[in-house]
């Protein structure tokens, strides 16, 4: 679909409707800004999301679940990444979706991310090295699953490159956590890459003052 032939009907939805959305990272991504309003309809879906403090201790997350503007963003990733808008555009679009409202907005009421979707289809070449952060990576679903865990139980990390790996799990979520100690408590430190478990790394201490190595070590005590 050409963006600069849109119907008139998609040029006059309001700003943060679910198919002025789509069109507008479609634009983008085709690197057309202007066919769709791409980066202004962009800014209203930003402004309007931040208002939610979603990445605040103060989050209005109640008010945003029921919010119209979640309604339109969610449903909005779903038909970016449905198998036939993939066919079609491929997951550029919803990687600079993903990237724009941030995971903890397209969460799910199940706890379910975007990342949680991409971890189960190796699908991290569509994300910006940007959207994975820690916080997004240790986001933890209703089965108490993070991305990053999925990924690394999956064995399909690599598709992540080895910088922007390493940056990853030397980040530190919200609780002070890094990708590293949840390895570490879950018993799978061992089956990272070894890049990941250098000296430095490992040395690196939660919020509890506890470095992943001891966290490794305390849990394969605990399962022995």
């Amino acid at each position: 679909m050409q963006t600069s032939q849109l119907p008139q009907t998609h040029r006059d939805h309001e700003l943060t409707s679910t198919q002025r959305i789509v069109d507008a990272v479609l634009a983008l991504s085709q690197g057309d800004p202007w066919g769709a309003g791409g980066t202004h309809v962009l800014n209203a879906v930003e402004q309007e999301i931040a208002a939610y403090r979603l990445n605040e201790a103060d989050a209005l997350a109640d008010e945003w679940r029921a919010s119209e503007c979640r309604a339109q963003v969610r449903a909005a990733e779903l038909r970016l990444r449905s198998e036939e808008f993939r066919e079609e555009s491929g997951l550029r679009p919803w990687g600079l979706l993903v990237s724009t409202a941030g995971a903890i907005a397209l969460t799910d009421d199940e706890g379910y991310s975007p990342l949680h979707w991409a971890a189960e289809n190796n699908a991290w070449y569509a994300l910006p090295e940007s959207a994975l952060t820690a916080d997004a990576m240790l986001q933890a679903n209703a089965r108490n699953e993070t991305p990053f865990e999925m990924a690394a139980k999956r064995h399909a990390l690599h598709n992540i490159s080895e910088e922007a790996l390493t940056r990853l799990a030397g980040s530190r979520n919200r609780a002070g956590d890094t990708p590293l100690h949840l390895s570490a408590r879950g018993g799978y430190l061992l089956t990272l890459p070894r890049f990941l478990k250098t000296e430095e790394l490992l040395a690196l201490e939660d919020a509890e003052g506890i470095s992943v190595l001891e966290r490794h070590r305390r849990a394969t005590q605990a399962s022995g």
